[in-house]
């Protein structure tokens, strides 16, 4: 592969799976964690169709370099941790402007849960035994949709958790 004029897309010569995802709005990415969790039959059904559509694509397939996926995933990575942070540090700021102070058993309880949060996604998220030969499917997306999640869930709790200002005991 080689790469062309613009220096980030490289245009296979072979023939190769199509590394393209296909598009799915906020909202349709909240619909199919719901049916993985819920209605897993239903997802496959979704996840085969979507393979049908995908194989009738005719356009060559272009692959992103690495190095800019990479980039792309690190500041996303900075986006969603910023604002995990910044959603906790209002809620916890918030909370103690508008309700009261916090005790300091709802301060550990805020910890333990923001704690339990990220170790469930870490011991949740699947990896290889998923892993599909071009990494697009629901399934696999789902998995890092719902990891994500739980990592941001939990980041904000725990910075609510520091900004929330405590009860003078």
């Amino acid at each position: 592969m080689k790469p062309r004029s613009a220096g980030h897309l490289y245009v296979s010569r072979h023939i190769m799976a199509d590394t393209r995802p296909s598009p799915v709005s906020f909202v349709a990415a909240c619909r199919l964690c719901i049916l993985l969790l819920f209605a897993p039959a239903k997802l496959i059904a979704e996840q085969e169709q979507d393979a049908k559509d995908r194989s009738n694509y005719t356009t060559p397939v272009e692959r992103e370099h690495s190095a800019y996926i990479v980039r792309r995933a690190f500041l996303y990575s900075l986006i969603l941790v910023t604002l995990s942070g910044a959603i906790g540090y209002g809620a916890g700021f918030s909370a103690g402007a508008l309700v009261c102070c916090a005790t300091t058993k709802l301060i550990a309880w805020l910890q333990i849960a923001g704690a339990c949060l990220l170790l469930w996604g870490t011991l949740f998220i699947r990896g290889w035994e998923i892993q599909s030969f071009c990494g697009v499917t629901f399934v696999e997306r789902v998995n890092q949709w719902l990891y994500r999640s739980l990592y941001c869930a939990g980041t904000a709790v725990l910075v609510c958790s520091l900004a929330w200002p405590q009860c003078n005991a």
